[in-house]
């Protein structure tokens, strides 16, 4: 049956000629009273088939080297895919053990999920891409034409730089101008009002590389800001 495990007949250790249909692709959680046959049907029953049939797809050489299941007491499994098995008590004790970890599937998935998945913006909900300069300069071209730019780069700085220290660092590899609250200044017109407040902790400065204005004769200079 698609979607489900059909299990009929099963009667490995207490289980007394059991039939049901399990659905697939969802948590499900076998309880009863001590001894009434849980672990016969999880491990003993479902698991067992499924690491049995799972290692039949090896060629002999491999299945030497692979614990040998026995086929469980039933009369017929449909639909079971290949199984893994996590005992109550394991060697790994430790809060981030979780079933990934165990088995080692996270490590797959680590490789799966940045080849695999969209990333997608949590404010416009827009898909997020890598974009090469040649098409950010197209972009810009043509959303901000005739428009007033600034290209800026960020500069981290630890806490309490003494302001004396800035200028002269920036300036010798050619800034003059930064960014601060959304004004452009120029280092040799001294610190900002607040700079001390804003030093406490690190910070990054805003640095001005290049002002223009968005127009295909500028895209020679948009080009190298990129």
């Amino acid at each position: 049956m698609r979607g489900f495990i059909s299990v009929r007949g099963a009667r490995q250790h207490n289980l007394k000629n059991l039939n049901f249909d399990l659905p697939l692709n969802c948590l499900t959680v076998v309880t009863g009273l001590s001894g009434s046959g849980k672990s016969s049907l999880a491990f003993d029953t479902l698991y067992a088939e499924g690491q049995r049939r799972y290692a039949e797809t090896f060629s002999p050489y491999t299945r030497q080297f692979l614990e040998r299941m026995q086929k469980p007491d039933v009369d017929q499994i449909d639909g079971i895919p290949p199984a893994i098995a996590i005992g109550q008590a394991n060697s790994v004790r430790t809060s981030r053990s979780t079933v990934g970890t165990l088995t080692e599937i996270a490590d797959y998935l680590k490789m799966l999920f940045p080849r695999r998945a969209t990333l997608t913006c949590p404010v416009c909900g827009r898909d997020i891409r890598k974009w090469s300069p040649q098409e950010i300069i197209a972009d810009t071209l043509t959303r901000h034409a005739d428009t007033d730019i600034l290209v800026l780069f960020e500069v981290p700085f630890p806490a309490a730089t003494p302001w004396e220290d800035i200028p002269p660092f920036l300036a010798r590899q050619g800034y003059l101008r930064f960014l601060w609250q959304g004004v452009p200044r120029r280092f040799d017109a001294g610190a900002p009002p607040d700079y001390s407040a804003t030093a406490r902790a690190p910070f990054h400065l805003a640095i001005i590389q290049d002002r223009l204005t968005v127009a295909p004769e500028n895209k020679a200079r948009l080009a190298e800001a990129l």
